[in-house]
């Protein structure tokens, strides 16, 4: 078997495959980055769940432009193209950009961070478009774009989300606990 065929036998099948799996392993890796922000886990937790997102998106832009794009920027732009306009009724492939700009994003910010110390003070006001810009990019990608079964993915994702922040927010209203003086 030559080269061209292992490509063609790889992209009719594992290809593709491997390219929703290194999306949903992703998706996964930020939801986890997520609740764990949410419920103010420690710092390294955090820092190991988004650089393992960072690698698994550059996996998957990897797999996708080797997989289905044949590593041509004009073909990911058709794509994109097509899938938006099969999902909105307008064609614009030039979200295309918008995905490199938030690889570029992940790679500067998992740097920063891992320059910085898995406790790195976080600004709230950069911590919060941080989170934002993750989670439209995700909702688009997963709920917006993916089949219909992400949209419950993602309904499960808000339900969890909200009850980590408000199980947070219980804790921080509660009084100290003091422990009790032995008899």
């Amino acid at each position: 078997m030559n080269s061209p065929e292992v490509f063609t036998e790889l992209s009719s099948g594992l290809g593709p495959e491997l390219t929703r799996w290194s999306a949903r392993l992703v998706v996964g890796c930020w939801v986890g980055w997520l609740m764990l922000s949410v419920a103010g886990a420690g710092g390294s937790k955090r820092r190991l769940l988004f650089t393992a997102g960072l690698f698994g998106q550059v996996g998957h832009v990897f797999c996708a432009f080797h997989f289905i794009h044949r590593w041509s920027h004009a073909e990911a732009v058709l794509h994109t193209a097509r899938l938006t306009e099969r999902v909105t009724g307008w064609g614009f492939g030039q979200g295309v950009w918008v995905n490199y700009a938030f690889t570029l994003t992940w790679l500067v910010v998992a740097a920063f961070w891992w320059s910085r110390g898995a406790e790195m003070g976080w600004r709230r006001g950069r911590l919060v478009a941080l989170h934002g810009l993750f989670a439209f990019l995700f909702v688009n990608a997963t709920v917006v774009f993916g089949p219909w079964w992400w949209k419950l993915v993602g309904a499960g994702v808000l339900v969890g989300v909200g009850v980590a922040w408000r199980l947070r927010r219980i804790g921080a209203q509660a009084p100290p606990r003091t422990a009790s003086a032995p008899p």
